[in-house]
């Protein structure tokens, strides 16, 4: 057999210029050892080396032309193709129509080895029975059919395929002498680890071969595959084990050199590579080792041990597959160790709190430095208004805000490194405490799911004034908040709004996912390849939302596939919001289904604590939520039915096949499902079955005091009708513990709007509120908010300080405007649009701290609330 030819000479050629551009630009690369394997035989069909740097074709080495195409978003890296769960390549149609015998060889480092998933498929689909010839990695097994699963023969390996390491992976199949039967045979590494002699499927049975992939499965339901691949080949033979040891010799030499050659460090670390002052990021996907000199600076792992001089560190990486190796190098510099007196200094520098010039809920004080470690401790100038002590229950920060207005407090921030200390004063302006009105209305946040344009998975907003009548405040296609493409997902879902303990502050989370720019749920593979972080949004009156900003909530979760259907809920007697979402963590379950319900904690939506698992079922367990009513938090949830649960303490862990039937109020025990409840049967078309086949995305609300008629409580519960694409359906009770139908009915009197309500979250909202959001989103009715611009200054006056107030009227409309001050209050009625009016006020003083003074206006139907900050003045 000859060996030799164009395809290994492309591919070293291409691998020598990324290698030349590579050490050009970070570092140098050296391979060890040649390659073994010089010509393909003549049987090949095609082959493909995935050395390409852009494009979405893989070319096809064979000399045949039989092109392969990259769906799904190319992923090269420079000599292998990245496959990221979310990709795939789609092999052209008849490759091996008509044959009897065939081998396929793949040289492959997966990066996740668990669930349905194909490491490739010749033939045709499995919904539709047409054949299928396929490895499935996780088994491993190699099998071949003329329908689907329920016709198979398959030969499954006791080695199993390892991840994050290059393996050659290779299958065969040939008639036998009987004409009649196949032997199947399954290698890896050049070695043969199972064989199957007696197949009575032949690849000649196979009549159907338009769905021939590399990455995806023969079954839509099934994830694609991840991991790299370097090089793919198809042969019209069953090679011997001899050319399979050499073909995984010569791919072992490739793909040591590729991985070397892709390494590459700064892209993994976002500290300077010039300035290294903590630890690097060392990859070692692909069998790499990491070596330096000199030694004792950066280990193996890439921690990192600053040094008594700035020193030059040479990082060396080397790749070993099979024992061929590559090696390259990178230079790092290494900054001196800082003093203790700098890194005490470096850690109050690095410290950010949040919201500083607008704190209006409890604060997370750090305690610990975060570049270097230090001891922090904090003191506070009015310890009434921000406590920095705690107690045994309440972490410290709690911000109580004053009656009489906004107020200055400063914190003082004291770092202890190695007996050394160092102070900084972070300066806060705690708002005014604001008394809300009652509410007497609702917004609806959701999202419209039918995923046919990027607009439909994004935040809507819908209004109404009694939870009977809802309307939209926004047309299809236009949403009030979204994510563009390349953020994130591109895409977001499961709104949730939830209003801070203090009532002036709003967090709308959400998912970030976008089915429509994954190409659909059939190739999205989202419960594995899923965003790790919730979407947040943020505002004070629901109309000003902040920039969204992405939460890595889930990442600490060993295998975590996704972060879906986030809700939160305050807790007032540890302070601190509990946040709740849907993980798949493969292999992180104690109980079947590896989708459970995690549970972190945060003051600020932006610092959250380590997960927790939560809820852990037998079956998957998605779309929690929960309302607190009295003493007890009642949740509902999507575990095959919808669940509803109650306990008194809201974080207590529940590990269990179904929902505990019995149990202390410490813990989650079952009230019953709707399903149970309401006597739910049929189908879903049907409308009466209320099961988790039927519906999912359960949302709690309580209705408001003035839609509940003679009842004293009134609570509302929706579903999402995903079986048959409806939308929500809505349901309610007078008491969320009482599992009789005459309580719980489903609510036929709601009307949701013109626009599909999926998963989402209603919230009551005040009357002002609610003519904000119409007023801002849907046009209608006038802006309850004055515009007014106040400034106050400090000047001395005869050796005494004083305070000027001016206020501009910036609205259109006419308004009364007061100004209060510790020394004194002015009323000005009628200030026209566009006037200026201002007042000095003595204070007697000959010194004056820096403060603020209030301001008010008022018109027909609006009003403003606000401040203006003073300078001290010494006079």
């Amino acid at each position: 057999m000859v060996r030799e030819g164009t395809p290994r000479t492309r591919r070293a050629g291409r691998w020598v210029a990324g290698a030349t551009s590579a050490l050009l630009a970070a570092g140098s690369l050296a391979m060890i050892g040649p390659a073994a394997w010089s010509a393909e035989p003549a049987s090949t069909l095609a082959s493909y080396d995935f050395s390409e740097a852009s494009g979405t074709v893989a070319h096809d080495l064979s000399g045949g032309g039989r092109d392969a195409t990259v769906v799904g978003g190319e992923a090269w890296r420079g000599g292998f193709m990245r496959f990221t769960g979310s990709n795939h390549v789609k092999l052209p149609d008849g490759l091996l129509a008509g044959r009897s015998a065939a081998t396929i060889v793949i040289e492959t480092s997966p990066t996740a080895l668990s669930g349905a998933k194909f490491l490739w498929n010749i033939g045709g689909s499995g919904e539709g029975a047409t054949g299928q010839f396929f490895i499935q990695p996780v088994a491993p097994r190699l099998a071949i059919s003329k329908t689907n699963w329920s016709g198979e023969q398959t030969v499954t390996s006791a080695t199993k395929i390892a991840e994050n390491r290059w393996q050659s992976v290779a299958a065969t199949i040939a008639k036998n002498a009987d004409g009649t039967t196949s032997t199947l045979r399954l290698f890896i590494d050049g070695v043969q680890v199972a064989e199957k002699a007696n197949s009575t499927v032949n690849l000649s049975d196979l009549a159907t071969h338009t769905m021939n992939f590399i990455g995806k499965s023969a079954y839509a339901a099934d994830s694609l595959y991840q991991g790299d691949v370097s090089a793919f080949r198809v042969y019209s033979e069953a090679l011997s084990a001899a050319d399979l040891l050499t073909i995984a010799a010569t791919d072992a030499t490739a793909a040591a050199a590729e991985t070397a050659a892709a390494l590459d460090l700064a892209a993994v670390n976002p500290q300077d590579l010039s300035k290294v002052e903590t630890d690097l990021v060392l990859p070692t996907a692909g069998s790499v080792t990491w070596t330096s000199s000199p030694a004792g600076i950066v280990a193996a792992d890439g921690t990192v041990t600053q040094p008594a001089s700035d020193t030059e560190v040479t990082l060396t990486a080397t790749s070993t597959v099979r024992g061929k190796t590559a090696t390259k190098a990178f230079t790092v510099t290494v900054l001196r160790a800082p003093t203790a007196a700098e890194a005490a200094q470096r850690d109050l520098d690095a410290i950010t709190l949040p919201y500083a010039d607008d704190v209006r809920s409890d604060l997370t004080l750090p305690t610990a430095g975060p570049r270097f470690g230090s001891t922090l401790t904090w003191s506070s100038s009015a310890p009434a208004v921000v406590d920095v002590v705690g107690t045994g229950t309440v972490a410290p920060g709690v911000v109580t805000r004053p009656a009489s207005g906004d107020t200055r407090v400063v914190l003082t921030v004291t770092a202890s490194k190695n007996g050394v200390t160092a102070t900084r004063d972070i300066p806060l302006t705690v708002r005014k405490a604001v008394e809300l009105a009652k509410t007497t209305d609702y917004l609806f946040a959701h999202f419209t799911g039918t995923e046919g344009a990027a607009s439909d998975e994004q935040i809507y907003f819908a209004t109404s004034r009694d939870a009977l009548t809802f309307t939209d405040t926004r047309a299809s296609g236009n949403p009030v908040l979204s994510l563009a493409k390349g953020q994130g997902d591109g895409g977001v879902r499961d709104p949730f709004v939830v209003r801070s303990p203090e009532g002036d502050r709003f967090y709308l989370i959400a998912t970030d996912l976008s089915i429509y720019y994954r190409g659909g749920w059939g190739s999205a593979n989202a419960t594995v390849t899923g965003s790790k972080d919730l979407v947040i949004w943020e505002s004070t009156d629901l109309v000003n939302w902040s920039e969204p900003r992405f939460a890595d909530v889930a990442s600490k979760i060993p295998n975590v596939g996704m972060a879906w259907a986030p809700e939160a809920v305050w807790d007032e007697v540890t302070q601190q919001y509990y946040v709740f979402w849907a993980t798949r963590a493969d292999g992180n379950t104690e109980l079947g289904d590896s989708v459970d319900m995690y549970l972190s904690t945060t003051r600020d939506f932006r610092t959250f604590s380590t997960p927790v698992k939560w809820i852990d079922r037998q079956g998957s367990i998605i779309d929690t939520t929960v309302i607190k009513v009295g003493d007890w938090f009642y949740r509902a949830s999507g575990d095959g039915q919808i669940t509803i649960e109650r306990s008194k303490k809201l974080d207590a862990v529940t590990t269990s096949a179904t929902a505990k039937t019995t149990g202390t109020d410490q813990e989650w025990v079952l009230v019953g499902t709707l399903q149970s409840i309401l006597s739910g049967s049929g189908t879903c078309a049907g409308g009466l079955n209320y099961t988790g086949a039927c519906l999912e995305g359960p949302e709690f609300f309580a209705y408001n005091d003035d839609d509940r008629g003679a009842a004293a409580q009134l609570y509302g519960l929706l579903a999402d009708q995903y079986g048959t694409g409806r939308g929500y359906l809505p349901f309610r009770t007078t008491d969320l513990n009482s599992t009789s139908a005459s309580v719980w009915s489903k609510a036929t009197n709601v009307n949701l709007g013109t626009l599909k309500k999926r998963h989402g979250g209603i919230m009551p909202i005040t009357a002002q509120e609610y003519q904000r959001v119409m007023f801002h989103y849907a046009g209608v009715g006038t802006n309850p908010d004055l515009s007014v611009e106040a400034t106050a200054t400090s000047r001395c006056v005869a050796g005494k300080a004083s305070l000027v107030a001016t206020v501009k009227n910036t609205d259109s409309r006419t308004a009364d405007v007061t100004v209060e001050t510790a020394f004194g209050t002015k009323t000005f009625v009628g200030v026209q649009a566009g006037k200026t009016v201002s007042q000095a006020f003595p204070t007697r003083l000959a010194s004056l701290d820096t403060g603020f003074l209030g301001v008010t206006a008022s018109a027909a139907g609006a009003s403003f609330a606000g401040s203006a900050a003073y300078e001290a003045r010494a006079c």
